[in-house]
């Protein structure tokens, strides 16, 4: 396995860097879109002057003066928009300055393991565990607001009390049927693997990313398909923490199907014990207005949330947003009042009673991509602006370079 922890200041600085004007001193305009937006990440292609070693880049409120980190990596130059109200327009200039601290987003590879440190802001949000010693990668723990974790600890850590579905690993990636091989399930006559080839980690000002390269594998270690995957951990406050992530699939080793099956999820979560559905702590809402598992599961809707009530620590949640460009927006969902919530579009002869099929094959040499915003937040569905902050995800403020005045 290939591992790479890139250079904090390299990578967030120099990627994409490679026009001839310079970053310093550019000005940003920013218009709000038709939804009150709080934390929105943006984008703008980026064809600055490399920045001298040793400095950062940040975009200055022009109004208040307020400066916000940015990560400049791919050709992408990206920061996040704090509050606009719906239509409101904001100006930023970008500065170039020296980088006296750690930046606020880290991934940090833990010793000698497997396994790659999240940190915002000072404060240990995730740990990305890739080690070829387990059936497939995973998100461990989840921590939301006051270090609170969302997903359930077993069988990763602690015993708990409800200790089934072994393969359910907190924050993952899986898919129970790919030319018949079972990456969902571990203890199935056809369970696979997803051996992990390379993983690489950058630290940056409005983002941190791990990638990884994987390649799924049958039952006896056989290739079936390749996936990579990116995940992006955004430097917001605690209470509203946001997590990209884009999945691909190739089909590197001859056509790959993906059989019909409710038994899987491209992002799936498990969530903690103490705001299941089922013991009446907790509730799964979709964007729709439905809720309870009766009423969500195997429908379709652009997203789904699963929150509850922590004791002493208040509510807490998390939501999924299905993104338009993915394979039948808008996904249906694989989610239960134990804990499970996965998007899942392919299992449709189970969600609609045997009304459609799901097959779908990648010829070989073909690609597929999902894409994903996974928003831990604070508060249940309505309370922590579920709705809003999907139309930050597929329609957020429209930034754009302007001219200097």
């Amino acid at each position: 396995m290939r591992v790479i922890l890139c250079c904090t200041l390299a990578i967030a600085l120099t990627a994409g860097l490679a026009g001839a004007q310079s970053l310093d001193g550019r000005q940003i305009h920013v218009t709000a879109g038709s939804q009150s937006s709080q934390w929105a990440p943006v984008a703008l292609p980026c064809d600055g002057a490399k920045p001298a070693d040793g400095q950062c880049v940040v975009v200055v409120d022009s109004a208040s003066g307020k400066e916000y980190p940015a990560t400049v990596r791919n050709g992408e130059f990206v920061f996040v928009v704090e509050n606009v109200a719906p239509g409101e327009e904001r100006d930023y200039v970008v500065k170039l300055k020296s980088a006296d601290a750690a930046p606020p987003v880290e991934i940090v590879k833990q010793g000698n393991a497997d396994a790659l440190d999240v940190v915002i802001a000072g404060k240990p949000f995730t740990t990305y565990t890739y080690s070829n010693d387990n059936r497939k990668p995973y998100l461990w723990p989840v921590l939301s607001e006051g270090g609170v974790g969302v997903t359930r600890d077993w069988p990763m850590g602690e015993k708990v009390a409800t200790e089934d579905h072994v393969h359910q690993k907190s924050f993952w990636t899986a898919y129970g049927d790919i030319n018949g091989m079972d990456c969902w399930a571990e203890t199935s006559e056809r369970s696979g693997y997803q051996h992990s080839d390379a993983v690489v980690g950058g630290s940056g000002g409005a983002y941190g990313w791990i990638t990884a390269e994987n390649t799924w594998q049958d039952k006896d270690h056989n290739p079936v398909i390749a996936e990579a995957r990116e995940y992006r951990f955004y430097n917001t406050p605690e209470s509203m923490k946001m997590v990209d992530v884009k999945v691909t699939f190739t089909a590197a080793y001859g056509e790959a199907k993906f059989g019909d099956t409710k038994e899987g999820g491209i992002v799936s979560l498990r969530m903690h014990d103490a705001i299941l559905e089922k013991n009446g702590a907790g509730v799964i809402t979709n964007a729709d207005g439905l809720k309870g598992m009766q009423a969500c599961w195997g429908k379709p809707s652009v997203w789904c949330d699963y929150s509850g009530a922590f004791e002493g620590a208040g509510v807490r949640g998390v939501a999924v947003f299905d993104n338009p460009a993915n394979l039948r927006h808008p996904s249906r969902w694989h989610v239960r009042d134990y804990g499970l919530m996965g998007a899942n579009c392919f299992g449709l002869s189970h969600f609609t009673d045997g009304a459609e099929n799901g097959d779908y094959t990648l010829k070989n040499g073909e690609s597929l991509t999902f894409a994903y915003r996974v928003y831990i937040h604070s508060g249940d569905a309505e309370q922590a602006g579920v709705a809003d902050r999907y139309a930050d995800y597929v329609a957020p403020p429209k930034a754009e370079w302007a001219a200097a005045k």
